[in-house]
C-alpha cells in the first residue's frame, strides 16, 4: 500500500510538470521604517525626466479622515500595504525592494502616460494590528490610484472593501487564499501569487511521494491558513492518504503545548506547519517533546520557511526541514536578485520571497495604464489580464512599453513568470520552490528543488 501511495505521488507531480502553462521569460528612496508613531515624511527624487515620490514607512499612521479614492490626474500613483511591521515582516524587504526597483525602471523607461509614475510607501502590519486601516486612509487620500499589498491574505481581508469600493485597484504580491477567486470585488482586486490551491497540491504530492502514509497539519486560525490547510488535507487525502491530527490554533496562540502533545501522540509519518512569526515556538516545543525533523518529515510553507530559521534561539533543530513557496527559480534571475539586495536598506537578508511579484504587479498595473490611457483605476483593471497573456512577448517595461506605444497587443512575462492571468485576475500557473534547511538561519539554496504547478 506504502508502495502504491508512493508511485501515485510521483505519477501526480510528474503530471503537473505536464500541466504547467507559460512562456518565457539605482534606487535613492532606501529609508527603513522607524517604527514611530508620526506621520511619514514624503522625499521627492529626481533622475534625468524621471522621478518618484516615495514615503517612508512608520509602525502605524496618524491620518485621521475619510478616504478620498483615486485622483485621475494622468499621473500613476502608487500606495504599498507591505508588511514593513508584523508577523510577516520577514516578507517585508523583498517586496518593498521590489516596489522600489519598479518605480525605478518604469520611470527610466520614460514613466507613464508621459509623466513621471509615483510611489508612497506604507506599512500593513498584520492582522493583530490597527495599522493597515489607517495606511489605506492616508494612500487613498494621496490619491493612490493602485494599492499594492497586502501580504498577509488576512489583513488584505480588512481592506479589500474599503480598497475596491473607492474604486482604487488592490493588487496583492503574496495573497494565496483561495477565497479571493471568487470574492466580489467590482473587478478590482488581482494578484500575482498564485492560489494556494496549487500549493497545497504540490506539497501533498511531495510528501506522498517520500512515502508517508500519514500526516499532522498544525494552521493558522485565518484566511491563509484555513485555505492553505484544507488544500493540503484533500489532495492528501485523495492520494490515499490520512490526515490526523488536523489541528487550527488562534493567530494569538503563545504556548503551543497542547497541539503538540496531539502530534506526539498521533505520531504521523510528516508534519506540515503552517504558520507565520508563530511557527517558531511550535517548532521549538516540537524538538522539546522529541518530534522534529530527526525524527519526523518536517514541512513548512511560504508564511515561515523563508525567515523562521533566523526566529530560533538554535537553528539547527529544524536541520532537514523542507517547506513550499510560490517563487521562479532564483538562479534565472541573478541580476534581478542582485539589484533587490541592493534596493533595501541594509540588504534583503537572503530572503528574495515575492520580491519579483511585487515589482511585476507595479510593472503590470503601468502597463495597463498606457494601453488604457488614463490612470483612472476602472479603466486600467479593464486592461491587467490582457497585459499577461494573448500578444507579442516581451519581458521589460521598456520593451512592452515600445510595443503598446506602435499599437501592439502585447504578453508580459515578468520575473517572476508568465502569470497567463484568468478572468478572476490570477495566475493560471505557478512555480514553487521546494527549500531545505540544512542548520543556518535561511534554507541552503543549494539544495532548492522546483516544480510547476497550473495548466
Amino acid at each position: 500500500m506504502k508502495r502504491s501511495l508512493k508511485l501515485l505521488a510521483v505519477m501526480a507531480a510528474f503530471a503537473l510538470v505536464l500541466a504547467a502553462c507559460g512562456g518565457d521569460d539605482d534606487v535613492t528612496a532606501t529609508t527603513e521604517p522607524t517604527g514611530t508613531t508620526e506621520a511619514p515624511a514624503a522625499t521627492t527624487t529626481t533622475e534625468g525626466d524621471a522621478a518618484a515620490t516615495t514615503t517612508a514607512p512608520t509602525g502605524t499612521s496618524t491620518t485621521t479622515g475619510p478616504a478620498t479614492g483615486a485622483s485621475i490626474d494622468g499621473v500613476l500613483t502608487f500606495g504599498t500595504i507591505l508588511p514593513v511591521t508584523g508577523s510577516l515582516a520577514f516578507l517585508g524587504p523583498p517586496e518593498v525592494a521590489g516596489a522600489r526597483l519598479a518605480i525605478e525602471d518604469i520611470n527610466a523607461a520614460g514613466g507613464v502616460l508621459g509623466q513621471p509614475a509615483v510611489l508612497i510607501e506604507g506599512d500593513s502590519g498584520d492582522d493583530t494590528q490597527d495599522i493597515v486601516n489607517p495606511e489605506v486612509d492616508r494612500l487613498l487620500a494621496g490619491g493612490a490610484d493602485a494599492i499594492i499589498g497586502a501580504a498577509s491574505s488576512a489583513v488584505s481581508k480588512l481592506v479589500i472593501d474599503k480598497i475596491t469600493g473607492a474604486n482604487v485597484i488592490m493588487f496583492s504580491p503574496a495573497n494565496t487564499s483561495p477565497d479571493f477567486t471568487t470574492y466580489d470585488d467590482n473587478g478590482l482586486y488581482f494578484r500575482t501569487a498564485p492560489s494556494d490551491l496549487l500549493q497545497g497540491k504540490v506539497l501533498a504530492d511531495q510528501i506522498a511521494a517520500e512515502g508517508a502514509q500519514t500526516i499532522g497539519v498544525l494552521y493558522r486560525q485565518e484566511s491563509y491558513g484555513q485555505g492553505l490547510a484544507d488544500s493540503v488535507k484533500a489532495n492528501f487525502e485523495a492520494l490515499g492518504g490520512t490526515v490526523e491530527p488536523f489541528i487550527a490554533y488562534a493567530t494569538d496562540t503563545e504556548n503551543f503545548d497542547p497541539e503538540v502533545d496531539a502530534l506526539v501522540q498521533a505520531d504521523p509519518d510528516a508534519i506540515v506547519v503552517i504558520g507565520f512569526v508563530e511557527s517558531a515556538n511550535i517548532l521549538t516545543t516540537m524538538f522539546e517533546r522529541g518530534i522534529g525533523p530527526d525524527t519526523n518529515a518536517v514541512w513548512g510553507v511560504d508564511g515561515n520557511i523563508g525567515g523562521i530559521g533566523a526566529e530560533l534561539a538554535d537553528p539547527s533543530i529544524i536541520s532537514g526541514m523542507r517547506g513550499t513557496a510560490p517563487s521562479v527559480e532564483l538562479a534565472s534571475i541573478a541580476d534581478f536578485t542582485e539589484r533587490l539586495d541592493g534596493a533595501y536598506e541594509g540588504g534583503v537578508g537572503g530572503i528574495f520571497d515575492y520580491g519579483a511579484e511585487t515589482y511585476d504587479a507595479m510593472v503590470i498595473v503601468a502597463l495597463a495604464a498606457e494601453i488604457a490611457g488614463t490612470d483612472d483605476p476602472v479603466a486600467v483593471a479593464a486592461e491587467i489580464n490582457g497585459v499577461t497573456k494573448e500578444g507579442t512577448k516581451c519581458t521589460s517595461y521598456a520593451e512592452c512599453l515600445a510595443l503598446v506605444q506602435a499599437g501592439e497587443d502585447i504578453d508580459y512575462d515578468g520575473v517572476g513568470g508568465p502569470y497567463e492571468f484568468v478572468d478572476a485576475g490570477e495566475p493560471a500557473a505557478a512555480s514553487f520552490r521546494i527549500s531545505t534547511y540544512d542548520g543556518g538561519d535561511v534554507p541552503n539554496p543549494e539544495l532548492d528543488v522546483y516544480v510547476f504547478a497550473g495548466g
